[in-house]
Formats: structure tokens, sequence, C-alpha cells
């Protein structure tokens, strides 16, 4: 960027290099049992360079670069227990690098560590999935997340009693629970043969327990993680129309590794429980067709998000109402 009468208040150039190589393969073992072990190895390389300016309007010069060798192991499980159903089971190992923006502060309120790690852990789950006749789909399963160093927010107080954010590696954290996924038309579980058009309920829900398990700030709830996540719809399909009505539950969460209910800068605090409504629809016309529906329904006011840092400091209000119309076609 250039302007007149002076210099743009940043210049930065970033690159990223990022190659891996990979190699995975199914075994079956007779015509139910498959196991799908895989392996995988990411070199990384990142540089900033320019400069940026700080509140003293002075220039600081960036200059930081950093090469990463990740090996990565996973491996897959899979039981048939019918011609529609399975178990299944995986286990995999994940990275996940810091980058320019978790090191740089943006606003005055946050402080960050300048020895920052990078996250790693692993990711396992177990669920039995399928299919029941063509009226039911479900998928039912629990899940454990494990992270070591987990980035997160501090909320801490200076010598001179001034309260501050900090981001740090704040501990090791276990996110586990449980999904479901059910999808029911209970028109054709009766058999019922009607001209009316065909209608399906669907539910999906999330239990989750986040916390960290060591450090200062043991058993404590994971920042953003919320306990329950659910929704629930109702699908009406008849001909070239169909339309989708849904309700979406979410419980409440913290900002801070502290759980703060309450800070005056609503930097952090408890983020409140919330419901919101959608309804969706498309119609189609030979090859052509429109999309059109209602976000937020009933105007509901909400966040999802505090923040230290730009847009904010402060709560970040969620999108009221919105409606949105498409078109499309295929030549």
């Amino acid at each position: 960027m250039n302007l007149y009468g002076g210099n743009y208040e940043k210049d930065l150039n970033f690159t990223t290099i990022n190659a891996a190589a990979f190699v995975e393969n199914t075994f079956k073992i007779g015509n139910r049992i498959s196991i799908i072990p895989g392996i995988r190895y990411e070199y990384l390389s990142s540089t900033a360079k320019g400069y940026i300016t700080d509140d003293n309007d002075s220039k600081l010069n960036v200059n930081r670069s950093q090469t990463r060798y990740i090996p990565l192991a996973g491996i897959g499980f899979q039981i048939k227990t019918s011609g529609t159903t399975n178990i299944y089971a995986n286990c995999s190992q994940a990275y996940r690098p810091t980058d320019y923006s978790n090191q740089t502060p943006i606003g005055v309120s946050s402080r960050i560590n300048p020895d920052l790690k990078d996250e790693n852990g692993y990711n396992a789950d177990l669920g039995f999935r399928g299919t029941v006749k063509n009226y039911l789909n479900f998928d039912i399963g629990g899940f454990y997340l494990a992270k070591n160093n987990k980035i997160g927010i501090e909320t801490l107080t200076d010598d001179g009693g001034n309260i501050y954010t900090y981001r740090t590696n704040v501990a090791n954290s276990v996110n586990k629970g449980i999904e479901t996924y059910i999808e029911i038309n209970p028109l054709k579980m009766f058999k019922v043969n009607l001209n009316i058009g065909n209608v399906s309920f669907f539910n999906s829900f999330a239990y989750i327990d986040a916390r960290y398990k060591s450090g200062e700030f043991k058993n404590n709830q994971v920042e953003f993680a919320p306990g329950t996540i659910n929704r629930f719809g109702i699908t009406y399909v008849m001909k070239h129309f169909s339309t989708t009505f849904l309700i979406s539950n979410t419980a409440k969460s913290y900002a801070d590794a502290n759980n703060t209910v309450y800070s005056q800068d609503a930097t952090v605090g408890l983020i409140p429980s919330y419901q919101v409504m959608d309804w969706s629809a498309t119609l189609k016309i030979k090859n052509y067709n429109i999309k059109f529906g209602i976000n937020n329904l009933s105007d509901k006011k909400y966040f999802t998000l505090r923040t230290d840092e730009y847009p904010g400091p402060g709560i970040i209000p969620s999108i009221g109402r919105s409606l949105y119309i498409g078109f499309g076609a295929k030549i």
C-alpha cells in the first residue's frame, strides 16, 4: 500500500512453504473388518518480514522465520455389522503451530508470552453409524481430544493493580464427550404413501466436557467450549420444492482460563447460552434453482465471542435477522 505524505503504519510480507508426504493403506480382514494405518511427514517453513508501528508511532522491524519438521501417525478401524451399519474407531496425532497472529498483539489491552510453544496432542473417537431401510440415518459416537501446551487466555493483575489478559500456553487440556445425529422419516417408516410430499425430522446433539488437566487452572473449563450444542430441525420435500426449519441451542461458555464471570471492560467473562432459529428453502425449475431463507429468524440478540484484540476489546455481537436469496443454473 502507498500513502501520499508518508508510509503506511505497517508493511509486512509473509511467506509459507508447506510440503508433506503421506502414505496410508487399507488392510481387510475378511469381508467385515478394515484397518487403515497412515503416516505423514510435514515440512513447514514460515517467514514474516517488514515493519509495524507501535503505539508511539515508532517503526519496529520484523524479521522472523521458523522451520518445523513434523511426523504424524494415525490409524482407523471399522467393522461392518450389517450391509448398512458399521462400528468405527480412529486415533490420530495432531499438531498446531503458533503463527504470527498468535505472537503479535493488536490492541493495547493484551499481552502475549514471547515464548509461545506449538500445540500437539491426539484425537480419538469411537462410534456406531448407518441407515435402517430408507427411513432412519444415525451416527452415535464418543470422542477424546487431548492437547498439550494449549494456547489460551489468562486474566492477570500487574504490580499497579491493573487487570490485563495474557495469551500463553495455559496447560494441557482434554475435550471429551458424545456426538449424535439422528434423522427419521415417519411417513417412510410407517409406509404412508401420500401425495403431499415427505417430512423428516433430525437432531444433532453434542455433549462436551472440555477442561484443563494441569497447572493453575486445573479442572476449569476451556475457553469458548459450551457444554452442550443441540440442533433440532424439520425438512419438508415435495417434488421440486424443499424447505428446512432449524432451532439451535448452545450452552454457556467462558472467555478465559480463569472462568471469569464478569469484567468491567468485557474482554473476558461469561458467554451466556442462546437459541437461534433459521429457515431456508429451495425451488428447482428444470435446470435452474432459487435458494432463499432467513437466518436468526427471531432476531435474537446474542454473542459468541469476547476479545482483547481487534475489532474489540469487548463483546463482538452476532448478526441479527438477515435474509438471503440466490440463483443457480446447470448448463
